[in-house]
């Protein structure tokens, strides 16, 4: 018997126009997509969050980037024949506060930027959500797309027929980017970091933070010791530019801009030292045990958010709970989710396409 193809697939983290994203794995893997390698069963694709990433980059540089432009050309051929769905992630708009309440204006607010832009199809908000869950309804195995927690179970903002997943009537798999499992204490200090990112027009200011986030905290360096000017000699290199360019875009990035940085990425270094599978499998238990909700029914999680890809199962409203980590195409081996006939959860590495 061969290998059981999936209906679904989910991928995130891919951080395009951030330095180290794999866009050239990213292209071999939707251009699998389009080929025909994952069968003919398959019906939806899900970015689940951090697609783009506008804490290190600028909307109007990320769609003249070529690599982009190609990636952005295989997603419209892609949704010409699946279902195509991005949820939002914390690098594509802020998540202080109320996220739930602020998710719309802020949603509209990332889809204004691109819809100039000659891939305006793909910012479409019909594309759009912040939660999703996969479950049976009315004997119909059905994708259901959400925009806050209050919307869960009975009030979805669209509805997707998945065929042939012959899914159990208990069967519940609730998908999100991840952002909503950091604690609140985490998302006030650090939300605020990436908020600023977002909104900022300086490049040069973004370039310095996907500089010390992507080459400086994910290598394992000390913050401390590194010096504007050994930034920029890593850039040359880093980027394949001449000096000349590196000097004219750090032009007008002032000390106090660059020990600025420096100091917050300390904090953000102290989050990402937190964001380990163990810390997560309480925050997604209390998320998932909140009394304002009833995610009493929900047996399988899927999220991103921390790259780090895995499975764990645990005991959440008395029951089991499968959960998986997507992963990221960013800094390791780009890893995907599976969904197969049962709604059985499989992950997979882009490198041999083989189970993780």
């Amino acid at each position: 018997m061969g290998e059981i193809k999936p209906k679904i697939l989910v991928a995130s983290d891919i951080h395009l126009g951030s330095l180290d994203s794999e866009k050239d794995l990213f292209i071999q893997f939707l251009r699998s997509i389009i080929s025909g390698e994952f069968g003919n069963e398959l019906q939806a694709l899900i970015i689940l969050g951090d697609f783009i990433d506008l804490c290190m980059d600028v909307p109007e540089h990320i769609v003249k980037r070529k690599k982009i432009q190609e990636i952005f050309i295989l997603l419209l051929d892609i949704k010409k024949s699946i279902n195509l769905i991005f949820v939002l992630g914390n690098h594509e708009i802020p998540v202080t506060g109320d996220y739930d309440e602020k998710f719309k204006h802020r949603e509209l607010k990332f889809l204004s930027k691109f819809k100039n832009s000659d891939f305006s199809e793909l910012f479409n908000i019909e594309l759009y959500c912040q939660y999703l869950l996969l479950k049976k309804c009315n004997d119909e195995d059905m994708l259901l797309l959400y925009n806050s927690r209050d919307q869960i179970e009975s009030n979805p903002i669209k509805k997707i027929k998945i065929d042939g997943l012959d899914l159990n009537s208990d069967y519940r798999c609730f998908l999100t980017h991840g952002y909503q499992f950091d604690s609140d204490i985490y998302r006030f200090f650090v939300g605020q970091i990436w908020k600023s990112l977002i909104s900022s027009k300086k490049y040069e200011v973004k370039e310095t933070y996907d500089y010390f986030w992507n080459e400086v905290i994910k290598e394992g360096r000390k913050i401390k010791p590194v010096t504007l000017k050994q930034m920029k000699n890593e850039l040359i290199t880093l980027k394949y530019v001449p000096r000349e360019s590196i000097e004219a875009l750090f032009s007008e990035l002032s000390y106090l801009e660059f020990n600025l940085v420096k100091a917050n990425m300390r904090v953000m270094k102290k989050w990402q030292r937190a964001s380990n599978p163990d810390y997560y499998f309480d925050e997604i238990k209390e998320f998932l045990e909140d009394d304002e909700y009833d995610f009493s029914k929900i047996n399988h999680v899927i999220y991103g958010h921390t790259h780090h890809s895995g499975i764990s199962y645990g005991k959440i409203n008395n029951q089991e709970v499968e959960i998986l980590n997507s992963g990221s195409w960013q800094h390791m081996h780009p890893t995907y989710v599976e969904i197969i006939s049962k709604g059985n959860l499989n992950l997979k590495s882009i490198s041999n396409n083989s189970n993780s």
